[in-house]
Formats: C-alpha cells, structure tokens, sequence
C-alpha cells in the first residue's frame, strides 16, 4: 500500500504517548489496552493508515486474534516526541500480551517507571564498565562473563510498586528451559528487586 503524502494523525496528544510508551515497553498490545490509553478504533486505524503502528495477527487457542505493536517508524516517532529510548524488542503476540496485561494492571505511576529488558541490560552495562573505570576490573569480568555465558539474563521488565519496591516481570512460556530461568533468577537475586513470574 503506497504511503500517502499527508498523514492522518498531525497532532498528538497524552492518550497518544500512553499508547506509544505501553508499545514501547512491552512489545503487542491489544486494541482494549489502546483503548484503556483513550484510544478509539478510528485513531488506532489511521495510526495503522500512517505507518506507524501495525496490526498483527496470531493464533490463541485455534482462535484469530489481533494485536497491535509499533513499526520502525513508530519507536522514531516515541524517541522524538516523548524521548522513550531501548524499546522492548517485541516477541511473540502471546508472551507480549501477557506482559501488557501486567502493565496495564499497575497504577499510572508504577508503568512510569516501567524499565524495558533492553535498558535494564544498558544500565546493566554501564555499571560494568564504571567498575572498570574504578578498577575493578576482575569484578567487571566476573559479569561480563556471566552475561557471555548466559549465566544471567534480565528480566522482561522491570517496574517500582506502590509501596516503592523494584520488581522483576517475567513471562515464562513453555520454550523456557531450566538454565534460562536460573539465570533470570540469578540477575534479580543480584540487583536485589522482588521477582514475578507469570506462565502462559
């Protein structure tokens, strides 16, 4: 389908970046978590029509479904207005969704401090990388070969709870196998965060 020339969406507005961040941050959604951002079904379709969201079918159940995840052009569209960096690297529709329901079941304010896997492993980094600035480096190693190894691995998201406490999200799907979920758990354990996993 060629691109129109003028798009249909010139102006953005909160229920927009709720929308775009929830994307961002979590992978699929589906069009009743855009809706609980005050989206309506003609605002998600010209989103579509613009490039900058797309639809995405999937089968739950021997059931069609659909879900909705941003395009290339949309995470540029996140970064540029509402400066959201690391997006989640989207998965598959049925481990993202059970992630999103997460999400939009925590307060406004804990989805605010929701951290992708993508940045919790750059900060994750980073730290590495201090410790070597500090000298530290048999310590930095220690991780750096962890993280080569698989030894540990960060979780789906990371997000503060109500009552101020950092929580690891993890969805465990059937693929997971015992080391996988070790090393989720050794990186939690590390960071010193509570940890939920959710089976789907």
């Amino acid at each position: 389908m060629a691109r129109r020339s003028k798009p249909l969406v010139t102006q953005f507005f909160n229920r927009d970046r709720l929308a775009f961040s929830a994307m961002h941050r979590v992978g699929h959604v589906s069009s009743d978590h855009l809706q609980l951002c005050g989206l309506a079904d003609r605002r998600i379709q010209n989103l579509v029509r613009d490039g900058l969201m797309e639809k995405v079918a999937y089968k739950q159940k021997g059931k069609s479904e659909e879900c909705y995840k941003l395009t290339k052009s949309g995470r540029e569209t996140a970064a540029r207005l509402w400066g959201l960096s690391y997006a989640y690297h989207a998965q598959s529709p049925i481990h993202d969704l059970a992630i999103a329901d997460k999400y939009f079941s925590l307060s406004e304010e804990s989805r605010e401090s929701w951290k992708t896997e993508t940045l919790v492993r750059k900060e994750f980094e980073d730290q590495i990388s201090d410790m070597r600035k500090e000298g530290n480096e048999a310590e930095a190693k220690l991780y750096q070969d962890m993280i080569k190894e698989k030894l540990i691995s960060m979780p789906d998201g990371l997000y503060i709870n109500s009552v101020g406490i950092e929580v690891g999200i993890e969805i465990i799907t059937n693929s997971y196998g015992i080391e996988e979920m070790r090393s989720k758990e050794t990186f939690v354990s590390m960071i010193g965060c509570q940890y939920e996993t959710i089976r789907v």
